[in-house]
């Protein structure tokens, strides 16, 4: 089977590893696809220790879907398709041994490149849930990645009074306005607090959504998009283990926080699963690129340097 793992900073490497048997109670799983996350790229374009490396086979992949070549669990069969949750975030394998529990049957018909969006909107899906209702409030939505955009759709079913798409780059802007968005702001063209109070006739956003995360001055920005007694909540992963937030913006504001990480896969995976068969939102906007999986590490360049208008890039075994 083909297994990919980081070998040194921004190097992987591809090789034929043995397919693994299956115990008693679990499921041999076959990818057909896997996506990149925004969540994998610091693990490729890092330095870390020398001694880190490499890193586990497969190692960070998580967005995965395949076909059930065998079964030893009553819960699946053989040609089932499937969502596959990894445990150990080792996705970017051709082949797993799973445990039901990590599996969600997807429908027999079908694009794959589609269905695999289940995982991805099952996470923005969770936070959603976690925050107060955006019913005719204004909604900042900050970076337009994959997350940012899902951000935007689902909250625009949920008939905001607006929803403003805020990133630099203008082709994620363009898809923003595709995915819902009914203001965009580019911080590199204008002062995005600026653009963000004018549209809100000073009031500034009930909700602030940051899809980014990286570094403090983009929380702390968030907190100055938000109005009195607003709600900021933070899906992106911040990269700085003790960041340095404006506390008084926080404070004299009274803002309340949400932090987003874990969905419940019993919960959150079949509503978005269920969002998408119905169409309640459109994910092909996100679905840009789709390579093969040999050429994961032109996939993982591409991501990292932005490069030919990539925003949701699919690895095909």
């Amino acid at each position: 089977m083909k297994s990919a793992k980081i070998v040194s900073p921004r190097t992987f490497e591809v090789t034929e590893e043995k397919i693994p048997a299956v115990g008693e109670g679990m499921v041999l799983v076959r990818l057909l696809k896997a996506a990149l996350c925004g969540s994998d790229l610091p693990y490729f374009k890092n330095d870390f220790n020398p001694a880190s490396y490499p890193f586990p086979a497969g190692y960070p992949g998580h967005e995965c879907m395949g076909i059930v070549e065998e079964s030893r669990s009553g819960s699946f069969l053989a040609g089932d398709r499937v969502m596959y949750y990894p445990p150990g975030l080792d996705a970017y394998k051709e082949y797993h041994v799973a445990d039901p529990a990590r599996l969600q049957r997807l429908p027999a018909k079908g694009d794959t490149s589609i269905l695999l969006m289940t995982q991805l909107l099952g996470a923005v899906s969770h936070c959603v849930f976690r925050l107060d209702s955006p019913y005719k409030k204004d909604v900042v939505v900050v970076g337009m990645g994959p997350v940012g955009l899902l951000f935007v759709s689902l909250i625009k079913n949920l008939s905001p009074r607006s929803v403003i798409a805020v990133d630099p780059l203008a082709y994620r802007l363009e898809a923003a306005r595709r995915m819902g968005a009914d203001y965009t702001v580019n911080p590199s063209e204008t002062d995005p607090v600026k653009a963000v109070r004018d549209i809100t006739s000073g009031a500034m956003a009930e909700i602030v959504i940051d899809a980014y995360g990286q570094q403090s001055s983009v929380i702390n920005t968030c907190f100055e998009f938000a109005r009195h007694n607003g709600q900021v909540a933070f899906f992106g992963i911040c990269l700085e283990e003790a960041p340095r937030l404006n506390f008084n913006e926080f404070f004299r504001k009274e803002l309340r926080m949400v932090a987003s990480v874990g969905p419940d896969l019993s919960i959150d995976y079949p509503f978005a699963l269920d969002t998408i068969l119905r169409k309640a939102i459109d994910v092909s906007p996100l679905l840009t690129h789709t390579l093969p999986f040999v050429d994961i590490q032109k996939a993982f360049e591409m991501a990292v340097n932005r490069e030919d208008g990539a925003i949701k890039i699919v690895l095909e075994f």
